[in-house]
């Protein structure tokens, strides 16, 4: 794992853990998405996608979902 991944792994799953809050899952997981493509560089976004294909099991269901359809 890169040095930077477990910290966008937890902001990642923090992100969705609030929106999961608040909205139904497809909602949460839609503004995850949302979120991470607008606050978050496309080389965090590309290294944490990269992560989920290797499996990624240390994200939430709703990351999964985020990076798995684009965002709005």
């Amino acid at each position: 794992m890169s040095g930077q991944l477990p910290q966008l792994v937890k902001m990642a799953n923090q992100i969705a853990a609030n929106m999961g809050a608040v909205h139904s899952e497809d909602a949460a997981a839609q503004r995850t998405a949302e979120h991470l493509h607008k606050f978050w560089t496309p080389a965090m976004i590309q290294l944490l996608h990269d992560h989920l294909l290797a499996g990624g099991q240390d994200c939430s269901p709703l990351v999964h979902r985020a990076l798995s359809a684009p965002p709005r």
